[in-house]
């Protein structure tokens, strides 16, 4: 089975790629696809693809490059920054966090301030504070010498979480939703079969469903689509099985529901397929019914005429904060079981 190549999913968990801002990490995608033999190309959206061969009608294996992060939209006189969140970040992991703020100056470390609790009211306590609250603290004593450090509306910022490795097999990292997928894309590279086209997506996070996926796929027009991306897994203190069912190390997940049917439902052929196919490589599988978020899947099946469309995801701990927990052997399995999906469709 595949060795893990931690040094390789470590760039892509350190790289930077707030939603519309993918170049980093589309860098390194490009970059290990040719050293592969692959042919590339970056689209006028930002997306990703890699190909041996292109034909009409592809199957297409596809994983969001994109991260949640926050985006600047007001500089005050004493030099602090207001801020939106690009994609679904929960108000609760913000407060206190370390920033790096991307600047058309470079890189500026900064920090999520807040009122402290010292001064707080008992009910102020006892509720979240929203990051309309919030506000980014560059050092900086005006909005001038904020504006001189690279500081300007519009300037995205990422948390400087650094990868590393938890106990014997597993790992813990900034943005492995999706960064996880990127890697598994880039294992799949080797030996690609004709006709399959796989694609790092752009802007997954920033709407009710994927963006570039389906500009893309709209273009390309697959006889089926496979995002993969990473579930909820709930196999810690704080969940039930019956909220979120899916577990770490059990193996890859396959989204039957997403979003509660408001996103995609899957493909019945394409579901019994990739069954069939997981019994067949001997890849035990998780099955996901999820009455939350969506993957690229749900932006695709309703173009042109509909494409079958399903997402496999890597099970992960804590999505959609400042950091996440998966486990390698999830990630073997998944690339065994895609592997064998995309020789066999």
């Amino acid at each position: 089975m595949t060795v893990m190549d931690y040094e390789l999913m470590a760039r892509l968990s350190e790289a930077d790629g707030v939603s519309s801002q993918e170049g980093e990490v589309a860098g390194i995608m490009v970059a290990e696809f040719k050293k592969r033999g692959l042919k590339t190309e970056v689209d006028n959206f930002g997306n990703v693809l890699a190909y041996k061969t292109l034909g009409r009608n592809p199957l297409i294996l596809a994983a969001h490059m994109d991260e949640i992060g926050l985006m600047v939209k007001h500089i005050d006189e004493k030099g602090f920054l207001r801020f939106i969140k690009i994609g679904g970040i929960d108000d609760r992991t913000l407060a206190n966090q370390q920033i790096i703020l991307r600047t058309p100056l470079g890189l500026v470390n900064g920090v999520i301030g807040m009122k402290p609790p010292h001064i707080m009211k008992d009910e102020e306590r006892k509720s979240v504070v929203g990051h309309g609250s919030l506000f980014i603290d560059i050092g900086a004593g005006s909005d001038k010498e904020a504006r001189l450090m690279g500081a300007e509306i519009g300037c995205v910022a990422t948390f400087p979480t650094k990868f590393c490795r938890l106990g014997k097999k597993m790992m813990c990292g900034k943005a492995l939703d999706n960064r996880i997928g990127c890697y598994v894309l880039l294992e799949l590279s080797k030996g690609l079969p004709d006709n399959v086209v796989l694609m790092g997506t752009s802007q997954e996070e920033v709407s009710t469903f994927g963006k570039g996926a389906m500009t893309a796929s709209y273009r390309l027009e697959p006889r089926a689509f496979i995002a993969v991306d990473t579930s909820v897994a709930g196999d810690h203190p704080e969940l039930k099985p019956d909220d979120a069912p899916l577990a770490l190390g059990k193996g890859p997940c396959i989204a039957l529901v997403e979003a509660g049917a408001r996103g995609n439902v899957a493909d019945r052929k394409l579901a019994q397929n990739l069954l069939r196919l997981a019994k067949k490589a001997k890849v035990k599988v998780q099955i996901e019914v999820f009455d939350g978020g969506a993957t690229d899947a749900s932006s695709v099946h309703n173009i042109k005429g509909g494409i079958p469309s399903i997402a496999v995801g890597i099970a992960t701990r804590y999505i959609h904060s400042t950091v996440g927990v998966a486990h390698e052997d999830d990630i073997r399995m998944s690339i065994k079981l895609l592997g064998e999906i995309a020789r066999e469709l």
